[in-house]
């Protein structure tokens, strides 16, 4: 009797634990309420509200064709609440083609109001002609999510979307309701939920005065991207600024002229911030040192800045940037040295290119120890790269091309392992490159050094040196590598870009080699001393020029068998024989076939193929 009174009592604590089934039978054994949960379909009204949209809308792509069955949960870019059954989500967003819409749903039902536990709605890339009620947005009010970006929809939809009092991402980037205009925004304020507002390319130039004046009402935005609309005005200061909690704020690519914003030091939350291309002026302030949070920085495309202000190297979180094409000029010593300031610096992308910044790259650049990409392209820097360059073991691409430098390549150049890409292009460097500075950079696939000093750089390897890299664009223009093709030349079969002007080498090109590289797209080999013969037909069927000019090749004219060829340059070599006659057929695209010999003599062959110009 113990016993059962003992099984009794468990039983009942299991029960009052459980719960009863719908049946009023309790089945501990079994997962029925699991299994009823994962068999729910979705509600009844709300499928037909589905179906009556449908039914409605202009479908050619045929995205709703698995609109069938009772099961819409189950039907493309529906989502349904696994317990509820209740349509919470509809993506139907369209495949995304650069510059026009790429599908079209005509008009919009009132049916969607039936959905009235709708909380995600996306409708970008879309060319919706009609909504049937305009109010039938603002009567979704459960919605947190709306996506109307590089759509096509009446700007009479815009006021009612300020009833959504739940939404929390509203993104309007690039779409076509604002016709010329904004003349607006009173509508924003109302969205007290927001915390991400896109409306980037909207011409906002009538309401560009008043902008943020409707923005500060928004107390929970965290992100604001305002690219492209044409403002001009400067946004007013305002003693309090209400939107503190802004985290990312994008004002690229608009038209103010002025200093930069004092307010904007006020948004001590901000990790993201974007001025780029604009016409800023004056000064970089101080006061920058506020936004301490700060990880992105782009004032890039401001030609009208002037300072290099050493109180970036305080932003300690500071990850990437910008300040290309603005008109800072002067050395950076003390930019790079105020970065000592911080323990841990982050700071992975710093781009200095396209200004008037001058003189040695000083030693403290090694103390940006986490860089992953370092551009000073277009500059006036001179002497050599800093051994302390070895520091940058993180370092994937390095850019100091166009700029003076006119020393040797340090050894310690050679320990950067993770580097990808490589431009030294447009300097004078001089000196020896051995396999010191080649051996440990395994990863290198674009490899660009060019002086303009004709061989003052050497390649000194070894001839059977076979490198740990395989590159996809090579340019070596005016350094000394022959006599020799290399054998590190000759593995090099994955190359798209080749450029080995005026290089010195006297030797024959091995035939093997042209075969490997079929996937050429440019080739350069002009200005050598190569010798032999070339294959009478050679398989690039994606090059576009090819200069093999000023060689000492012999032999018939090669035929690339390459459709997309435009350019093919063979004068003064010592080619020999006919033309091919079917020159057309094989290289249709071709429009220029210089073969130039003394007295000068230049064929040029323009499409279509039978018509020839000799000039």
């Amino acid at each position: 009797m113990a016993n059962l009174n003992l099984n009794f009592i468990v039983v009942f604590l299991l029960f009052s634990l459980f719960g009863s089934s719908p049946l009023g039978i309790f089945k501990p054994s079994s997962c029925s309420e699991d299994q009823s949960r994962a068999n729910i379909k979705c509600i009844y009204t709300e499928r037909q509200a589905l179906l009556s949209f449908k039914k409605g809308v202009t479908d050619d792509s045929g995205r709703l064709s698995s609109w069938v069955g009772e099961d819409c949960c189950q039907w493309r870019g529906v989502e349904c609440n696994n317990q509820s059954g209740h349509v919470t989500k509809l993506d139907l967003s369209c495949e995304k083609k650069r510059y026009r819409l790429s599908c079209s749903f005509g008009k919009i039902s009132s049916s969607l109001i039936h959905l009235k536990y709708l909380n995600y709605l996306d409708l970008s890339w879309n060319n919706i002609d009609h909504v049937q009620i305009p109010e039938v947005f603002g009567m979704l009010e459960n919605l947190m999510y709306l996506s109307l970006s590089y759509a096509s929809f009446p700007q009479e939809i815009l006021p009612h979307l300020g009833n959504l009092s739940s939404l929390m991402h509203l993104d309007l980037h690039h779409s076509y309701s604002f016709g010329e205009k904004a003349e607006n925004l009173d509508w924003l304020p109302s969205l007290s939920s927001l915390k991400y507002l896109d409306m980037g390319q909207q011409n906002l130039y009538i309401a560009g005065a008043i902008w943020l004046q409707e923005v500060i009402m928004l107390p929970s935005l965290q992100e604001l991207h305002l690219s492209s609309c044409e403002l001009q005005i400067p946004p007013p200061s305002f003693p309090f600024i209400n939107f503190t909690s802004l985290v990312v704020l994008d004002l690229s690519n608009n038209a103010f002229d002025s200093s930069i914003f004092q307010w904007l030091f006020n948004l001590t939350s901000l990790t993201s911030l974007d001025l780029s291309s604009n016409n800023l002026q004056g000064t970089i302030p101080y006061n920058f040192v506020n936004l301490r949070n700060l990880e992105h920085l782009d004032l890039s495309e401001n030609p009208n800045i002037t300072n290099l202000p050493s109180v970036f190297g305080n932003l300690c979180k500071l990850k990437t940037l910008s300040l290309k094409s603005t008109n800072i000029g002067g050395n950076i010593d003390g930019f790079l040295d105020n970065f000592s300031t911080c323990l841990n610096n982050s700071l992975e992308s710093l781009d200095l290119s396209l200004n008037k910044l001058v003189g040695n790259i000083p030693d403290s650049l090694g103390r940006l120890e986490s860089l992953r990409y370092l551009n000073l392209y277009g500059n006036s820097f001179w002497g050599s790269m800093p051994p302390s360059i070895g520091n940058l073991s993180s370092l994937q691409q390095l850019d100091l091309s166009f700029n003076e430098m006119n020393e040797t390549i340090p050894a310690s150049l050679g320990q950067l392992s993770e580097l990808v890409i490589l431009d030294l292009n447009a300097n004078s460097w001089r000196g020896v490159i051995t396999e010191t500075q080649l051996t440990n950079l395994t990863r290198l696939e674009d490899f660009v050094l060019t002086t303009y000093t004709v061989h003052s750089l050497v390649f000194n390897v070894m001839y059977n040196w076979v490198p740990p890299f395989r590159l996809k664009s090579l340019e070596l223009e005016n350094c000394l590598i022959g006599p020799k093709f290399p054998v590190w030349l000759q593995v090099q079969n994955e190359l798209s870009y080749v450029n080995l002007k005026n290089v010195r080498i006297t030797d024959t090109i091995p035939e093997e080699w042209f075969s490997k590289t079929s996937q050429l797209i440019d080739l350069d080999l002009s200005n050598n001393q190569i010798t032999g013969k070339l294959l009478q037909q050679l398989v690039h069927p994606n090059v576009k020029f090819i200069d093999l000019s000023h060689n000492y090749f012999k032999g018939p004219i090669p035929v690339w068998l390459a459709k997309n060829s435009v350019q093919l340059y063979l004068k003064n070599n010592s080619f020999a024989g006919p033309i091919p006659s079917n020159i057309g057929d094989l290289m249709p695209s071709l429009q220029i076939l210089d073969l130039l010999r003394e007295p000068p003599h230049v064929v040029k062959f323009h499409y279509p193929y039978k018509k020839w110009r000799v000039s």
